[in-house]
């Protein structure tokens, strides 16, 4: 059978023989809403556990809507105009400002920004890219009880209203994405973000799908020291359509996200592959996102198994301190690699969870990855092998496991989560 994947903004294509196929993990094919405006107004309207907005906004307010970046399908663009009609900003006299969550990504660009926010809401309200590393930017509201420091943007610390606005799905470490996470490593300091990834470095468990993770229970333990007044919450669709809406209160309402979310994003699958051929899409743009493809692999491949992974990576592995890191403890054992981490007193530990996780999984199994981005030397640093083609390292990973050997593919890697189920 002929079997096309997404790969950034074309395809890729490979021959399996039927006899090979195990499954084809997709998202559920389900229709988007007709109205988005309409769902996120009633979603503003009659919001979980939280006044409606409404409510909640005071003359001359300093209001801060905080927006997912680039690296998420998210149509802030669909919300945003809604969401500030509610504000009523001109008869409120309230201050807006748009706050890019860019965690410790790179900042967006102008073109960028147009495309997530809308080009009228872009050149009406000040939009501002969250830098994670400007310390001048940040304000210090003390530790969690586990220690984690909560350095949080400014704009949100002095802000008298905060509103956050992201996409549910499985989400590699923090078991799902959206919620608190806008917050927490959205616009937080990258001292922060180091030192909840760190929590996530010390569990040997695969993360995706679950909420009881530690990562997770850090994450909203820094937001309850950080202002979240609301939080919207968007369940898409495989063609990025809104689905649901849910806003409120931060925490249940992103529980009531994940419900909606599972029965699209949470894809069962009847056995353990041998081989595993995957699509970071849509998270492509480097490999810090492509990664997230391999993370939905770990919890199903056989030990000993094959993983193909397609993401073109235009921008290589990831930023220059992240790759750093992750040159400088190449090829050393997962265990190792996190001790010698923490005795050099290396500062980067969310790029030192990346090192770790990739040591586990080529200590599981066979990775190579096909990408256009991706040079020798990067796939060097990750520790895995070149695929010229799909079919290229399908044909090899067979002969490795054998002519009848189970092949699972997976077409959204970046955002789907397949689910051991035997009885399917």
């Amino acid at each position: 059978m002929k079997i096309t994947l997404p790969y950034g903004n074309t395809t890729c294509a490979f021959q399996l023989p039927d006899r090979n196929v195990l499954a084809i993990a997709e998202p559920a094919d389900i229709a988007g809403i007709a109205d988005p405006a309409a769902e996120v107004g009633r979603a503003l309207r009659q919001p979980v556990e939280s006044p409606p907005l409404r409510d909640m906004v005071k003359h001359g307010a300093k209001v801060v809507i905080v927006v997912d970046d680039f690296t998420r399908p998210t149509p802030a663009h669909q919300i945003l105009p809604t969401l500030l009609a509610e504000l009523d900003a001109e008869a409120n006299n309230l201050d807006i400002t748009i706050l890019i969550a860019c965690g410790t990504h790179r900042p967006m660009t102008p073109a960028e920004i147009q495309a997530k926010v809308g080009g009228e809401v872009a050149h009406r309200y000040r939009v501002v890219n969250h830098d994670a590393y400007d310390d001048a930017n940040l304000v210090d509201l003390g530790r969690t009880k586990n220690g984690t420091p909560i350095l949080v943007n400014r704009l949100v610390a002095e802000a008298d209203l905060v509103i956050g606005i992201s996409n549910v799905v499985p989400h590699n470490l923090a078991g799902w994405s959206g919620g608190a996470k806008i917050i927490q490593p959205g616009v937080c300091g990258a001292e922060t973000t180091n030192w909840t990834h760190a929590i996530a470095m010390m569990s040997p468990v695969p993360h995706i799908g679950r909420l009881d993770n530690p990562l997770r229970v850090e994450i909203e333990e820094v937001v309850k020291r950080v202002k979240l007044d609301m939080a919207v919450n968007v369940v898409l669709n495989r063609h990025w359509q809104i689905v649901h809406v849910v806003a409120g209160n931060p925490l249940m309402a992103h529980r009531r996200a994940v419900q909606l979310s599972e029965p699209i994003w949470m894809v069962p699958i009847p056995a353990l592959p041998d081989i595993i051929v995957v699509s970071s899409y849509p998270a492509d743009v480097d490999f810090w996102q492509g990664a997230k493809g391999l993370y939905a692999c770990e919890p199903v491949i056989k030990r000993g198994g094959d993983i193909i992974l397609a993401s073109p990576c235009p921008e290589r592995i990831a930023i220059a301190e992240h790759t750093e890191t992750m040159r400088a403890l190449k090829g050393l054992p997962s265990k190792i690699g996190r001790h010698e981490a923490l005795r050099r007193g290396m500062r980067d530990l969310t790029g030192v969870n990346v090192v770790v996780f990739m040591s586990r999984l080529n200590e599981l199994a066979w990775v190579s990855i096909y990408s256009d981005g991706l040079t020798d030397e990067d796939l060097d640093i990750l520790g895995c092998s070149r695929a010229h083609s799909i079919q290229e390292a399908l044909e090899t990973a067979l002969e490795r496991q054998g002519p009848d050997a189970r092949v699972l593919v997976i077409t959204h890697g970046g955002e789907l989560c397949p689910v051991l189920r035997p009885s399917i």
